[in-house]
C-alpha cells in the first residue's frame, strides 16, 4: 500500500527521484553526485539519459528512460510543468516545484519537489516505482538503487514470492492489521471486530471474516490483490486466489515471532527502518520490566465456563508469562491436537501443580467473569484448596490485550502480567 501522508525516505537511501522538461535550477539547491549512482531493474543496469543530481539531500535522476524501463509511458505539459506517467492502469502526476503528487488522482506529499535542470525534469523514483507495483532498495556501499519487479519473503509457512507490489491488502487477524498500519500501510479489508478496532484508521475497512471463517462475498467486494492469512486457512487458498489475490500465509505465537512478522511486513511495505524502530521500542518496554525475585507459579486459563483450555509456553499468553517473570505450571501439560499451543483443562494436573496465581482470559465482561469464577472456585472442592484460590489471587486479563494476539501491543500485555506477578507475596 502507499503511504498517503508523507513519503519518508531514509537519509542513506535518499528519496530517489525521476524526469522530463525544460528550465533551470539554482546551484545552491542542486549539486552533482559525489560518486556515480547506479540504477538497476531486476539486477540489470539501466542507462539514464542524465546523471543523478542531489537536491536538499535527496538524490534525483531523470525520468524518461526509467519510466520506459518500468513499462510505462510519460507525457510532459510544458505550460503547467507537469509530468504524467502511466503504467498498468496507474497514473502518476507530478509538477515541477510542487511537493504534491497524485496517484490515480489521490494526493501524496513528497519530501522534495520535482525540479528542472538543463532541460530535464527530475521527479521521485521511489514514488513512481512503488506506484507501478515494484520495490526499491538502496545500497550505500555500492551506491546502487535496485528496483525489483518481484519480492521473495520468508514467512512462518515458508518462502513466498509477490508478483507485484500490493495496493489492496486484506488482513484476517487484528494483529496483522495493526502491524500493517504501524508500518505506514493500510488495508481495504480487515477481520470482523468483536470490540474496538485498532488502529482507529482501520475502522472504515470492510469486515471480511477472520481466521475462523471468511466472508467471501465481502472479500470479493474489496478486490484484494494480497490477502494475509493464518496457515490454518490454507484449504481456502484456491478460493481466495480466484478473486485475483495472492495469499500470504503467516502466523506468530510468541514475542520473537511477532517481531519476525513486523520485519516481514516492513520488507513487504519497503519500510524496514520503521519496522526496526517499532521493534526497538517494544524491546525497550519489555527490558525495562522489574521481574519478581521468585517466579510465581502461574496458570493461564483461556475460554468460558464449559470450554476452558490452558495456555502452554508456546502460546502467546504462555510466552508473555515467561517474559514477564513467571513460571508456567502447564509447561509439561500435553498439547491439544487441533490447538497445539494449548492443553485441555485437567483438574488433576492443576491440583498437582498448585499455582500461586491464576490468570483468566475471556471475551466477556471482566467483573462478571471474575465473579463467576470466584463462585466456581469457592464451591468446587478441587479448586478451593489451591493456594491461588485461598489467597484470592486470580485475575481476569484485559480482553483487549489477550482475547486475540495483540501483535505490536505485546509489550503492554507482558507488562500487565508482570504487574500481577509482582503482587504475589
Amino acid at each position: 500500500m502507499f503511504r498517503s501522508k508523507k513519503w519518508v525516505l531514509s537519509a542513506a537511501a535518499a528519496a530517489l527521484l525521476i524526469t522530463s522538461g525544460t528550465g533551470a535550477l539554482q546551484p545552491s539547491t542542486a549539486t552533482a553526485a559525489s560518486a556515480p549512482i547506479k540504477v538497476t531493474l531486476d539486477g540489470k543496469s539501466l542507462a539514464l539519459d542524465a546523471s543523478p543530481i542531489v537536491v536538499s539531500g535527496r538524490t534525483l535522476v531523470p525520468y524518461s528512460s526509467i519510466v520506459k524501463s518500468l513499462g510505462g509511458t510519460a507525457s510532459w505539459n510544458n505550460s503547467t510543468k507537469t509530468v504524467i506517467a502511466t503504467s498498468g492502469g496507474v497514473k502518476v502526476k507530478l509538477t515541477a516545484g510542487s511537493k504534491t503528487a497524485y496517484i490515480n488522482d489521490k494526493s501524496s506529499q513528497l519530501d522534495a519537489a520535482p525540479v528542472i535542470k538543463n532541460g530535464k525534469t527530475f521527479v521521485p523514483l521511489r514514488l513512481l516505482t512503488e506506484a507501478f507495483g515494484k520495490w526499491v532498495n538502496w545500497s550505500s556501499k555500492s551506491r546502487t538503487v535496485a528496483i525489483s519487479s518481484k519480492l521473495t519473503l520468508q514467512t512462518s509457512a515458508g518462502s513466498f514470492t509477490l508478483n507485484k507490489r500490493p495496493q489492496r491488502i486484506v488482513t484476517l487477524s487484528s494483529s496483522d492489521t495493526e502491524m500493517i498500519y504501524a508500518l505506514g500501510g493500510k488495508v481495504v479489508g480487515r477481520p470482523t471486530a468483536m470490540g474496538k478496532v485498532n488502529p482507529p484508521e482501520a475502522a472504515s475497512a470492510v469486515e471480511v471474516g477472520s481466521t475462523h471463517g471468511i466472508l467471501f462475498e465481502k472479500l470479493a467486494s474489496v478486490k484484494p490483490d494480497l490477502v494475509i492469512a493464518n496457515p490454518s486457512l490454507m484449504s481456502q487458498k484456491a478460493t481466495m486466489e480466484k478473486l485475483g489475490a495472492q495469499v500470504l500465509f503467516n502466523s506468530h505465537n510468541t514475542y520473537d515471532q511477532i517481531k519476525s512478522s513486523i520485519r516481514l511486513y516492513g520488507k513487504l511495505l519497503s519500510n524496514e527502518s520503521t519496522a526496526e524502530q517499532v521493534i526497538a521500542n517494544m524491546d525497550r518496554t519489555v527490558s525495562s520490566l522489574q521481574k519478581p525475585a521468585a517466579k510465581p507459579k502461574t496458570l493461564i486459563v483461556y475460554g468460558a465456563p464449559g470450554s476452558f483450555v490452558v495456555a502452554l509456553p508456546s502460546s502467546y499468553p504462555g510466552n508473555f508469562l515467561e517474559l514477564a517473570g513467571g513460571t508456567n505450571v502447564a509447561a509439561k501439560f500435553p498439547k491439544m491436537d487441533k490447538m497445539p499451543q494449548y492443553s485441555e483443562l485437567s483438574m488433576e494436573r492443576i491440583v498437582a501443580s498448585n499455582p500461586d496465581l491464576i490468570l483468566l482470559i475471556t471475551h466477556g465482561d471482566a467483573a462478571e467473569v471474575k465473579g463467576s469464577f470466584k463462585k466456581e472456585f469457592e464451591t468446587n472442592p478441587a479448586w478451593k484448596n489451591l493456594s491461588a484460590v485461598k489467597e484470592d489471587r486470580f485475575e481476569v486479563l484485559p480482553s483487549e490485550l489477550f482475547a486475540a494476539n495483540p501483535g505490536i501491543r505485546a509489550p503492554e500485555a507482558i507488562k500487565s502480567i508482570n504487574k500481577l506477578l509482582n503482587q504475589v507475596k
